[in-house]
């Protein structure tokens, strides 16, 4: 295949399986400076990120958002202020956008759409230098209106980074492979990246580091040269990281104490998901897991993925075609890890679903070549491009409307849910119950409750963390607490009591706030007996 300039590779139309690759192309490093199509992903990261804007959470939508909200007034892992392993760089940079915003789930749920459309223009600027820029464009569409995409761009969760931080890493890689004459230039600034992610997310540097050392390997003159190249790249990827490690470990109360808390933490995931701790059954309930939230993440265009896995990943293709191999490096190791080890949000596919974007992108293209070629039609470029762009918008079309009508976690329904719960709860225990003298027993809301609330006693309604910790095997839904109620306290309020099991919840009653959210809530005495547990609440006088 001859070599060319990328501008007349892709002027040239070709589908994706004829095309001319960066990584067989030796002088594509004259490709330095930003052009038109440059501002043309641009202008689609823009577009990306403008949209997420009507649609943005008010509240602080899970759990997890809580504690990085809490983090901002108090760092410390210990008491999950975040939780294990820390995320200080993500808590950091809210931090300081807080200072000009002045509110704390604003300022995460901006780094998530930022992070969304700086994610979309580096996809398609990947996409065009591994295979053209049709194949870019279309995958950055399909990013773009990926349901759990959108869904995460619009929220206080860090997982729109793992996009961003997955693509950018990609697309350094691809720099020190066409870039030869500024290789090691690149190489440093991909060790960089890599370490600057973990303080984000922490697996950045593991799932990204195998790209970035294939590129370096792949392009090195001798192994002395490319050993010399990866020292450098892992020196600078640790500097970068313990530049960060050290202050968080040293916010969280030195060493062992950090140890500590991220050990049990670990600890309770390994031995409830993984295939170490739960064995054969971890990896079918993660195989499980995965499929279903890369279904949340591609909607219909799975179906494409699974084909163009089966065709591309051949081992022929494998050995002979550089950018396949570059993909499934790309791939690997986030899905060994996801299957083996512990995949316990939909958000963590974030790592996989640009790569797996392009696939669409490229296999529907190819499988488009096909059919005409099946059809002995006359070869034409723009026809193909065209069908595969049709095809690529009705998948986009579908997507987008799952995130914008359609059920499911994360999307839009779901994040208009939490934001009304939150305003109705919040607003009524501001304006009609006195914090001190109200206590609240929540789970799902519990950690935001405990932000929006601080002058309130909480209570956790139930622990998922109880069961087969140390010597207490009990399953956490058979639990039950008793807190004979102290002097002070006259109210009781279960918030996020779904459903109430107990056949006598005596002195609680059901109380609505009106668009169908109630809660449960008891006038009480100092003396009184309240019990709770998972679906169940009674107060006895």
């Amino acid at each position: 295949m001859p070599s060319k300039p990328v501008q007349a590779e892709m002027a040239s139309l070709e589908p994706s399986g004829q095309s001319t690759s960066v990584l067989r192309d030796s002088e594509h490093d004259r490709q330095t400076r930003l052009d038109l199509f440059g501002f043309f992903a641009l202008a689609m990261g823009l577009a990306t990120a403008a949209s997420r804007i009507p649609f943005r959470s008010r509240y602080l939508f899970a759990w997890d958002s809580a504690n990085y909200a809490l983090a901002l007034d108090q760092y410390n892992v210990a008491f999950h202020q975040p939780q294990p392993p820390g995320y200080p760089l993500y808590v950091a940079t809210a931090w300081m956008l807080r200072l000009a915003i002045g509110d704390a789930n604003t300022s995460y749920v901006t780094l998530s759409i930022v992070a969304s459309g700086f994610a979309v223009t580096m996809l398609v600027l990947v996409g065009a230098r591994l295979f053209d820029r049709t194949t870019g464009v279309l995958a950055g569409c399909v990013l773009a209106t990926s349901a759990l995409f959108w869904g995460q761009g619009e929220v206080a969760y860090p997982y729109a980074l793992l996009a961003a931080f997955s693509t950018s890493g990609a697309w350094v890689s691809l720099r020190v492979v066409s870039d030869k004459r500024r290789a090691r230039r690149w190489v440093i600034v991909g060790a960089i990246i890599l370490g600057i992610g973990s303080g984000y997310r922490s697996e950045i540097a593991p799932f990204l580091a195998p790209v970035l050392a294939w590129a370096i390997l792949s392009t090195s003159s001798s192994w002395r040269t490319g050993l010399g190249s990866l020292v450098a790249a892992g020196s600078t990827g640790v500097a970068v990281i313990m530049a960060w490690y050290v202050p968080m470990v040293i916010a969280t109360g030195g060493w062992e104490v950090y140890q500590q808390a991220t050990g049990g933490y670990y600890a309770y995931f390994i031995q409830s998901t993984s295939g170490l701790g739960k064995q054969l059954l971890g990896v079918l309930e993660n195989l499980r897991a995965l499929v279903n939230f890369t279904y949340a993440g591609l909607g219909p265009a799975i179906l494409l993925l699974v084909l163009d896995l089966g065709v591309r990943f051949r081992p022929t293709r494998l050995t002979s075609e550089p950018e396949t191999r570059f993909v499934a490096i790309w791939l690997a190791p986030p899905l060994a890890f996801y299957v083996l080890v512990h995949l316990g949000n939909p958000g963590y596919i974030l790592t996989f679903l640009p790569p797996a974007c392009l696939l669409v992108a490229a296999g529907t293209r190819d499988l488009v070549v096909d059919l005409f070629a099946a059809l002995r039609r006359t070869r034409s470029g723009m026809r193909e491009i065209m069908t595969t762009s049709a095809v690529i918008l009705t998948i986009c079309t579908m997507n987008a409307g799952l995130f914008l009508v359609g059920p499911g976690e994360g999307r839009l329904r779901e994040i208009r849910e939490v934001d009304r719960t939150l305003d109705r709860t919040v607003t009524a225990l501001r304006s009609d119950f006195i914090p001190a003298s109200t206590l609240l027993v929540a789970y799902d809301r519990s950690r935001q409750y405990r932000y929006y609330l601080p002058g309130y006693r909480h209570e956790l309604l139930f622990n998922v963390a109880v069961a087969g910790i140390g010597t207490d095997t009990s399953r956490y839904w058979e639990r039950r607490q008793t807190l004979v109620v102290p002097e002070g306290i006259t109210t009781i309020v279960f918030p996020d009591l779904d459903q109430n099991t107990a056949e006598r919840p005596g002195l609680l009653k059901t109380q609505s706030l009106g668009d169908g959210i109630e809660w449960w809530i008891a006038t009480v005495t100092t003396g009184d007996r309240a019990t709770w547990g998972y679906r169940f609440a009674s107060v006895a006088r």
